[in-house]
């Protein structure tokens, strides 16, 4: 089952920091959570997002599994290159009954992680082989990449960010879901609305919306 799992305010551990471990912290870079990476060395993508304050790093010799004893994470990912050390980090991060993944080892994990196409921050396509063929979902990604970048347009991604604000704000004007359905299925289709975004006037398109929320009956 592909999950798009909350992260938003938690604490991730990221355990190793050369290409495995940037790999799953680039991941993480657009999910509005904090980032932990601890490693006895880190290459110098991962010390130049340390020092934007994008992540944090910790440089911890590692021997085994109880350094997470410190820590309170949802989420822990091993990407080191000692199979044995990941498998103890796993156990362990399981033991505190949080997510827990090793890059080397899918089938010990809590989960596969799936090949990501990140279009502009807003829509996320997993590509997932299961853990049978990292390999086969990163080609199948990039062979997707192209066709999602073509049929979704810049409208699309405007309607996500109109409907957000549409939705919160609906909440605390119609008491019904169904009423509140009805006025978000409105702003999504309105001929005037999509016409608007189309032209790039994205305010005017959101004070329209509220001006209608303001007269919903």
């Amino acid at each position: 089952m592909i999950v798009d799992l909350n992260l938003k305010g938690k604490l991730v551990i990221v355990v190793g920091a050369g290409g495995e471990g940037l790999k799953k912290v680039n991941s993480l870079l657009t999910q509005d959570c904090q980032i932990l990476v601890i490693s006895d060395s880190a290459n110098t993508q991962i010390t130049s997002l340390a020092r934007q304050g994008k992540i944090q790093f910790k440089k911890t010799k590692l021997e085994d599994a109880n350094f997470l004893k410190e820590y309170d994470p949802i989420l822990v990912m091993a990407s080191t290159d000692n199979k044995e050390l990941n498998r103890k980090i796993v156990q362990e991060a399981k033991k505190k009954r949080c997510y827990a993944y090793a890059s080397d080892d899918p089938e010990f994990s809590d989960f596969a992680h799936p090949s990501v196409i990140n279009i502009q921050d807003t829509i996320q396509v997993a590509i997932s082989t299961g853990g049978r063929s990292p390999a086969m979902a990163r080609k199948l990604k990039l062979r997707a990449e192209k066709i999602f970048n073509e049929i979704i347009d810049k409208e699309d991604i405007y309607q996500i960010k109109l409907q957000k604000i549409a939705r919160d704000a609906a909440k605390a004007k119609i008491p019904t879901v169904l009423e509140r359905k009805k006025f978000l299925y409105w702003a999504l289709n309105d001929k005037h609305i999509k016409q608007l975004l189309k032209d790039d006037n994205f305010s005017t398109a959101q004070k329209e919306v509220m001006r209608r929320l303001g007269e919903w009956k």
